[in-house]
């Protein structure tokens, strides 16, 4: 790598490793600590980093089953991951971190924050981090996860002939537009591995429906946010996960808890929130004032 550009880590958390993308800030500055989406990786963050331009570093994590952490072993689930997420801000010398959290990954800080408190001293959630729709009743939680990562859980299970067609099922997703940035490109295609006849998702779908299970049916998982009563940035798309309504998150939790700091980018969908130009931008200035209120 270019000596202003990222590099690639694999931090000893005891009995695995895991993976990390570093975006260096300037010499004993602070620290931003950042957690993907469900079927995401830790490039997804890179269009945020840019928009710090190395005025605050950041390290994005790849939680086990994911990226350069696909291979790591159970435990997963939404616990596992936040006791992960601790070690690595330990690892870092980040002690107490900014942690920042998209979709799963809101929901995965929350977590850290409620389990290891010394570990985390302010937050920013971006698309996530409030309950999700409960399985109705007497429907598997299973079933209710198809029914929300319908075409995230089939891209696990598919072979494709070449990069070049992954690329363009991405293009042609409706949250995209039509276009995807090279920066974009890096975390979609950094997803990919060769396989027997082509590529295929580094994903570990274990631990995306065990991590989705936990988000339907775990009240433990789905009661982060009710028992947090410390004011937190919360970042939220006008749109959903297909950039069409209803939003990931409903306007029902801005008035339900108002001492959260709830911020609003219109035009963006649940995936361009963190990695389109506008919403990049957005996360990039919440974390300047978390960074700078620690400070």
């Amino acid at each position: 790598m270019s000596q202003n550009g990222p590099d690639t880590l694999q931090i000893d958390i005891g009995d695995t490793h895991l993976g990390c993308v570093r975006w260096r800030g300037r010499p004993g500055g602070p620290v931003i600590v950042a957690v993907h989406g469900i079927t995401a990786n830790a490039w997804s963050w890179g269009p945020v980093a840019r928009h710090l331009d190395g005025e605050i570093g950041l390290v994005a994590v790849d939680l086990r089953g994911r990226g350069a952490s696909s291979a790591a072993p159970p435990p997963f689930g939404i616990r596992a991951h936040a006791d992960d997420v601790a070690v690595v801000i330990d690892r870092l010398g980040a002690v107490p971190a900014v942690l920042a959290g998209h979709s799963l990954g809101a929901h995965v800080a929350l977590m850290c924050d409620e389990r290891h408190p010394a570990a985390v001293a302010r937050m920013v959630l971006i698309d996530g981090g409030t309950p999700v729709a409960p399985a109705p009743p007497g429907v598997d939680p299973d079933a209710a996860l198809q029914e929300t990562l319908g075409p995230s859980l089939a891209r696990l299970g598919k072979v494709w002939p070449d990069r070049v067609t992954y690329h363009e099922m991405w293009r042609t997703h409706p949250a995209f537009g039509g276009a995807l940035t090279p920066e974009i490109e890096r975390y979609v295609l950094s997803d990919l591995e060769p396989c027997s006849g082509g590529f295929r998702s580094v994903v570990n779908e274990a631990a995306v429906r065990q991590d989705g299970a936990e988000l339907i049916i775990d009240e433990e998982v789905r009661g982060l946010f009710d028992r947090r009563a410390e004011p937190v940035t919360v970042i939220r798309a006008e749109t959903g996960l297909n950039a069409s309504p209803p939003p990931f998150i409903d306007s029902q939790f801005v008035t339900r808890y108002p001492q959260h700091d709830w911020r609003m980018l219109k035009g963006s969908n649940h995936f361009t929130v963190l990695i389109g130009e506008a919403g990049a931008a957005m996360v990039a200035d919440s974390l300047r004032e978390a960074a700078r209120a620690l400070a």
